[in-house]
Parts: C-alpha cells; structure tokens; sequence
C-alpha cells in the first residue's frame, strides 16, 4: 500500500487537496454564478487530529507551526479541526516544520480512520468512500447490434428524402 500513498503524492502535487483524489464533494450555494462550497471529507479530520497530536508532542502551539511551515495560522486551525482540506504541499510544508515524514501524518490519519486499525484498511476505506460506484445497465437499456446496414435498408429507415442514386 506505500506505493499507493506515493504514486498519489507524486501524481498530485500542491494544489491537490486530501483526500479529494477521485472527486470532490460539492454543495452548490444559490445563484447561477455562485461559487461552490466544498464539504470537507471526514478523513481530513483525522489527518488535522494527527498533525495536531504530532505538533503537542513536539510542544509546538499553534503559531510556532503556523510561523514556521508558513501557512497562515486561521488556514492552520481550520486544517487541524478538519473544517478544510489540507493540500499535498501544506501537508509537506507542516510535516518539514514538525521533522516528521508527511508519510507518517498521512499513515496516523489513515490508521485512526481505518474501522480495523490498519493503514491499509484505512486506506482501502478513503479510496472507496470518495470512488464512484459503477454504473449499471438495465435490461431494457439494452440494444441488440444486428450488423451493418445497407444502405437501400438505411435510406428505407429514414423520414428524410432520400439521396439521390450514385451512378
């Protein structure tokens, strides 16, 4: 499961939110040109609790890693209550300011999200809850391909005058 977490570290860099990695929820406001709310994922909870817990270990407040992984403190409060997605390079940047790999973050929050205690059932978990089920066809959705038709039969089917003979 590493190579997953890395593959998608390395396919989306920092404008990447987590773990918006297949889609994106969405709640629409009202007007035409309204921008749309994004609704945070419940995994980002779980990370803002690890980067949380990881930075009272190191007895950081808030505003010393605010100041030093240069991400505004209101950003980094919202991050940690999981009000907001973090982004790839947020999470980089707050994981160099506590020396910690942000692997380690990312692990933790996946270990507490996860319904067995395991990083790869936490992540088989977030990858399934933001996957689109697969679509299915019902029977009558269905249509049978006779073949191809020639065109005296295609000309017959149609409403349209027909085209004139080529000679």
């Amino acid at each position: 499961m590493s190579e997953v977490l890395h593959l998608i570290f390395e396919a989306r860099k920092s404008s990447v939110r987590l773990p918006h990695l297949l889609m994106r929820s969405q709640t629409p406001k009202v007007g035409a040109m309204a921008r749309q709310k994004k609704t945070p994922h419940p995994f980002d909870q779980h990370l803002g609790g690890a980067i949380k817990a990881t930075r009272t270990r190191r007895k950081m407040t808030q505003q010393d890693l605010s100041d030093a992984a240069d991400i505004p403190l209101s950003n980094l409060q919202r991050r940690e209550d999981g009000t907001n997605e973090t982004s790839v390079g947020e999470l980089e940047r707050i994981a160099v300011a506590l020396r910690v790999a942000s692997r380690e973050l990312v692990d933790m929050a996946l270990t507490d999200y996860s319904d067995a205690g395991t990083v790869e059932d936490g992540l088989r978990k977030l990858v399934t809850s933001v996957s689109e089920p697969t679509s299915t066809v019902a029977d009558h959705d269905n249509v049978t391909y006779i073949g191809r038709a020639h065109p005296g039969v295609r000309d017959a089917a149609n409403t349209d005058e027909p085209a004139p003979p080529k000679d």
